[in-house]
């Protein structure tokens, strides 16, 4: 039995598709489209994270004043007009990509591209799972922490 699951935007319209139980082809891109921008509250501060499963992690965790967005994948680079105008809008933007050799690469291009700085976030490979292991209560401690040296909460 294959499952198939539409993501869509406020307006209603399919951004990606998911078929869990294909391993070569999981996403399907329909639309270019950047993970809770549409939630955005005009908070100080903002962090870009590598998955909308991330992004939702973060949200759980509860810190304010931090807005949260996510590109389609963390290969996947956001347009260099829509970095500047955030970086415009916000105090402060930073990146919160996996704890793997990709995601840190990917990282690494954001500061290299835009001048972004970014969190090494070492609990497990990714916000996610680190939530799952340990809950929600210590990882917002050890994030409250990684923040605080980025960010004036």
């Amino acid at each position: 039995r294959n499952y198939l699951y539409g993501y869509f935007k406020q307006d209603g319209s399919l951004y990606k598709i998911y078929l869990p139980k294909t391993p070569d082809k999981k996403f399907i891109k329909v639309q270019n489209y950047i993970q809770g921008v549409e939630q955005l509250q005009g908070k100080d501060n903002l962090l870009i994270t590598s998955s909308l499963k991330d992004l939702m992690a973060f949200v759980r965790l509860g810190i304010e004043n931090v807005d949260v967005i996510a590109p389609d994948s963390e290969n996947s680079m956001l347009p260099g007009s829509f970095v500047d105008k955030i970086k415009k809008k916000y105090k402060k933007v930073l990146v919160l990509f996996d704890n793997d050799e990709p995601g840190i690469k990917s990282m690494a291009a954001y500061k290299h591209k835009h001048g972004l700085d970014y969190i090494l976030f070492n609990l497990e490979k990714d916000l996610s799972d680190a939530v799952k292991v340990h809950g929600v209560d210590h990882v917002k401690k050890v994030m409250i922490k990684l923040l605080n040296k980025s960010y004036e909460l």
